[in-house]
């Protein structure tokens, strides 16, 4: 071999074994917390719901008053999803 094709092996190994090295830690991470998924869509949801309410409370109309309802079952979706997470987590 000669001298340009040493360097070439030896600079390929070097980011070959590093890159390795820092994929290597991400597959022993922490698991995400349980029910981390649901308590977001929770607070998403009633988040989005505060803001209707706020917005919508100058002017009520008949359409407003259907997008507010429509978010309060996603409130009560979410927090039953939720729910039943915690309840399976306490099993």
């Amino acid at each position: 071999m000669n001298r340009i094709h040493k360097t070439a092996v030896a600079v390929v190994s070097t980011l070959a074994f590093s890159l390795g090295a820092a994929a290597a830690p991400a597959a022993f991470a922490a698991k995400p917390e349980p029910c981390a998924t649901q308590q977001h869509q929770v607070d998403k949801a009633t988040a989005k719901l505060e803001a209707l309410t706020a917005k919508f409370a100058a002017h009520p109309t008949q359409k407003n008053q259907k997008a507010k309802k429509a978010q309060v079952q996603r409130v009560n979706r979410a927090t039953a999803r939720l729910e039943k997470c915690l309840a399976d987590q306490a099993e």
